[in-house]
């Protein structure tokens, strides 16, 4: 928390032409019904494909493409929303705070892929499901927490805490902001854990891991940078990057530091399109 808000405190002293006025506690979209119609919603379809390790603490790395879409209706401000946020939907929310359930995927570690894990137990992709809250307490400016439980691959908890600053350039706007990411001893065991046997078995076969009983805390800390360009009224695109170094017992697992790596990258581009459309059946109405 004391990154997140020193972040925020920096980005005042970087950005003071930012107003903090209510209506603008959101990035609003270019998009507007044209005259004469009675469109109710604007719709968000993007995909976004990039590249992130091959798995927690992994020095391999694998592509990844993922769908995605966002509903909110006409005049409501677009919240801002960084390109390595989980998959959410906002539930309550107003101009300081939202809430709603959130989602994450994390892909599988087969081992047989990676020789240098021999003797590990595979880990199926994990479904992480949960909730988040946001804080937008100035128009530069948002907080969000995370916490999701996994439903399938590990059994255990997940959480993260992040903050992001946005500078607007015309129709460009870039983002910074840290990300903390923690986890349980579960979380721990399942990616970090090699046990006596395990170890005896990949070094068998020439392999260098160790024994090591890792435990559940702060497992990464880093930044995400991001910049996105309005294309027109319906098109944008945006790419981000980010860094997380491992932290606490995971950083010392000889999964990463002998057979993978402490330091942790990934980068995506998404492209979204936007509609208007007056009637979604498959929304309910309240």
């Amino acid at each position: 928390m004391n990154i997140s808000l020193r972040a925020l405190a920096v980005a005042a002293a970087l950005f003071p032409s930012f107003a903090a006025h209510a209506d603008e506690y959101n990035l609003p979209s270019l998009i507007t019904p044209p005259p004469g119609t009675t469109a109710d919603w604007i719709v968000d379809v993007s995909a976004m494909g990039g590249i992130a390790p091959s798995f927690p603490g992994a020095k391999n790395y694998s592509f990844f493409g993922l769908p995605g879409i966002a509903i909110r209706r006409v005049g409501e401000p677009e919240r801002f929303s960084a390109p390595d946020d989980s998959v959410s939907l906002a539930i309550l929310k107003n101009s300081l705070f939202a809430i709603g359930p959130a989602g994450r995927w994390i892909s599988d570690r087969s081992v047989r892929n990676y020789p240098e894990l021999f003797g590990l137990n595979d880990v199926s992709a994990s479904i992480e499901l949960g909730g988040f809250v946001e804080f937008t307490p100035v128009s530069w400016g948002r907080i969000r927490g995370e916490v999701r439980k996994a439903v399938s691959g590990y059994d255990g908890w997940a959480a993260s805490l992040g903050a992001d600053v946005w500078q607007k350039f015309g129709r460009l706007t870039l983002s910074i902001g840290p990300r903390l990411d923690f986890g349980n001893d579960q979380y721990a065991s399942a990616f970090f854990s090699v046990q006596p046997w395990q170890a005896a078995l990949n070094q068998f076969v020439g392999g260098s891991l160790t024994p090591y009983k890792a435990t559940g805390g702060l497992v990464d800390a880093g930044f995400t940078v991001a910049a996105r360009y309005e294309l027109s009224e319906t098109w944008r695109v945006s790419a981000y990057g980010t860094y997380q170094s491992l932290t606490g017992s995971v950083a010392d697992s000889p999964v990463a530091t002998r057979a993978g790596s402490t330091n942790q990258y990934a980068a995506g581009i998404e492209l979204r399109y936007s509609f208007l459309t007056k009637d979604l059946y498959w929304v309910p109405k309240f």
